[in-house]
């Protein structure tokens, strides 16, 4: 019996010592970007990105494919409650983090391909109609 009164006491112990601002925020986001304007020029070709506002520290654009564009929150999956865990740079389609050195492939669902980082970056849901990409969660 004392066994269990332990083992009880441990896991709430353990429970309790969770840091709870270890996620990304949930915050809401509606935008909608007209992308045949000259400020998004840069999403003409497939496999550019953008950056823009939104979402929890801002929100990449990627162009994958023909009409089909992925956007992901810049709030980095590793420790995101740092003021310096955001998505700082991409090469290709690889998003990096300069604060922990995590690296995310964007043309693979945000997952993580390098870094301390086990988590993939938060995605937005996106569709195309009429030259309007609108960005949703």
């Amino acid at each position: 019996m004392n066994k269990v009164i332990l083992s009880i006491y441990l896991i709430v112990f353990f429970i309790s010592c969770v840091d709870k601002n270890n996620y990304i925020r949930d915050v809401y986001v509606n935008i909608e970007i007209p992308i045949n304007q000259p400020e998004y020029s840069d999403l003409d070709a497939i496999g550019n990105t953008i950056f823009i506002t939104g979402g929890v520290k801002g929100i990449l654009i990627y162009h994958s494919n023909v009409n089909d564009y992925r956007a992901f929150d810049r709030n980095c999956s590793y420790e995101p409650s740092s003021d310096c865990a955001f998505i700082d740079s991409v090469n290709s389609t690889i998003a990096s983090c300069s604060c922990c050195t995590s690296m995310f492939l964007i043309d693979q669902d945000g997952i993580p391909a390098n870094g301390p980082a086990l988590l993939p970056l938060k995605e937005y849901r996106t569709t195309l109609s009429g030259g309007i990409l609108k960005i949703k969660n």
